[in-house]
């Protein structure tokens, strides 16, 4: 009987070893799938962009009609961006009151931007660039918006809003999210553009540009 107890303990204590080496290396593999580490507990915090968002809303003789359209992140803005979060010092000049992805820009030109154009400097950190103009005149000069900062747990969003009322006649077909209050500035830096249907606005109608950036972390 002694034996057979002994037997008994000894192949209890196997199986319960057993378990417990299968759970940590559950354990541990699980948490390589979820990190990318080894080390369980040494989990990689990572913030993330994930997009920007365009709408517009303009008023014509009295009537309203709004659209969202397709966007395009430049790849300048975005290293912007990942310089100023990693400590790095950015192109042009370092996040400030006067330094941001703020300042809305407009522009007439029609030609779709695409995500590795040239869109920082004096000459390309213009709306438009590198291709169209920005508008300058009839009411449509760069404009500082109404920002919202995120708030609250993942993921979040910020938006950037400004209205522009029409001066005079004026064709409008593209808008930027832009980083300095004038055109031609050397620290001029272009996050996102978009394009969309032309408008003609004619004295006093307006349009309403809403920029929204979705983020989320973990």
């Amino acid at each position: 009987m002694k034996f057979l107890r002994v037997e008994w303990t000894k192949k209890r204590g196997v199986i319960a070893l057993l378990a417990t080496g299968l759970v940590v290396t559950s354990f541990i593999l699980g948490g390589y799938v979820a990190t990318g580490n080894w080390n369980p507990w040494g989990n990689r915090h990572y913030y993330e962009v994930l997009n920007a968002n365009f709408q517009e809303c303009h008023t014509l003789g009295g009537v309203q009609t709004c659209s969202s359209d397709h966007n395009v992140l430049y790849n300048s803005g975005a290293l912007w961006v990942q310089q100023v979060t990693s400590g790095e010092a950015p192109f042009g000049c370092a996040p400030s009151t006067t330094c941001g992805f703020k300042y809305i820009a407009m522009s007439a030109g029609t030609t779709a931007p695409v995500a590795t154009d040239a869109t920082t400097g004096a000459t390309n950190g213009d709306c438009g660039k590198p291709t169209d103009s920005e508008l300058t005149t009839n009411g449509f000069a760069r404009a500082v918006g109404v920002v919202t900062d995120i708030s609250g747990s993942s993921s979040q969003s910020s938006k950037v809003v400004i209205t522009f009322t029409a001066t005079a006649t004026q064709a409008v077909a593209k808008s930027c999210l832009v980083n300095q209050s004038t055109a031609a500035n050397a620290n001029n830096v272009q996050l996102a553009a978009a394009t969309f249907t032309s408008i003609t606005l004619q004295n006093l109608d307006t349009i309403q540009i809403t920029w929204t950036i979705v983020w989320t972390w973990s």
